[in-house]
């Protein structure tokens, strides 16, 4: 477990100072499992079997069935509710998921959340395939020596593999010459959250018009631009007055407001409770239902 800072969330080592690493998910015991934490790792979690119980993912709730698949990227605030589970966990550095080869847009496509949807829901081939890619990997980290090339190379193909199941769930509900701009909108926002940036920046940048932009999000995702922004504002700001020793003033300066009363106000627009109530009553009151699946 790595110490949280001044205005860091506590962060679970899930690595063991491996640039990857394979665990049973009912084998892992950590002091921040049962509490909300960030990884600093990639993470692909395999639900085989669950008595219940949920994830919960940058402060939303999402029930863990057999056979989910759940895939967090570095960062994201996670708890995991319950363990009487069996099932995996792949983790992986920044730095090894380059060595793949995979490019940015895939995997920001594999671990983005877009659509809201941090997981798939494998079918018994993809079930399949993962166990027997995993089972590869384990059986070269056992070597004395594991080969580096070959723990890439499977890792890769078990990206790809999940990168065509997302992208065969996407066009269920986006064409793709749609989906590649909302892709690009959610990695911008991600970018630009902190300036507050007018619709018209994002239109301007994805070469089309903010009507034409803002029918996209509210056809294929439910949502409009200020929506998106104003949803990964919310987060961030949970997660810094969860987890952090920053004052509300502090925050509200940090993500990009001038004037404190102002993200006062939003905040409780958004919530229903003020910054200050909400550091008090503890995490509890940050967490939503955020089942909307992609199926």
């Amino acid at each position: 477990m790595k110490i949280p800072g001044g205005n860091q969330l506590p962060t679970q080592d899930l690595l063991n100072q491996q640039p990857l690493n394979i665990v049973s998910l009912e084998g892992y015991s950590s002091e921040l499992s049962e509490v909300p934490h960030r990884h600093d790792a990639y993470m692909l979690m395999l639900v085989e079997e669950t008595r219940g119980g949920e994830n919960l993912i940058d402060f939303r709730r999402y029930p863990l069935v057999a056979d989910r698949l759940f895939m967090l990227r570095p960062g994201q605030a996670h708890q995991r509710t319950a363990k009487q589970e069996r099932g995996i966990l792949v983790s992986f550095s920044e730095e090894f998921l380059q060595t793949t080869g995979i490019s940015v847009q895939d995997a920001f496509v594999i671990f983005s959340s877009v659509y809201q949807h941090p997981y798939l829901d494998l079918h018994d081939k993809l079930k399949r395939t993962f166990l027997q890619l995993v089972a590869l990997m384990q059986q070269e980290l056992q070597e004395p020596q594991p080969s580096m090339a070959i723990l890439s190379r499977y890792l890769y193909i078990l990206l790809q593999h999940l990168l065509r199941e997302c992208y065969y769930q996407i066009e269920k509900l986006t064409p793709a010459r749609h989906s590649e701009r909302l892709f690009k909108l959610s990695s911008l926002i991600e970018s630009h959250y902190r300036d507050h940036r007018s619709i018209s920046f994002y239109a301007d940048l994805l070469g089309i018009t903010p009507k034409h932009l803002n029918s996209l999000c509210r056809q294929y995702l439910q949502t409009t631009v200020a929506d998106m922004q104003h949803e990964r504002i919310l987060v961030e700001s949970k997660r810094l007055l969860y987890f952090s020793s920053l004052s509300v003033k502090e925050i509200a300066y940090t993500l990009g407001f001038e004037d404190d009363s102002y993200f006062v106000r939003f905040f409780k627009r958004m919530t229903g409770t003020t910054p200050a109530q909400l550091r008090h009553s503890g995490s509890e009151s940050t967490i939503h239902t955020g089942e909307r699946p992609v199926t």
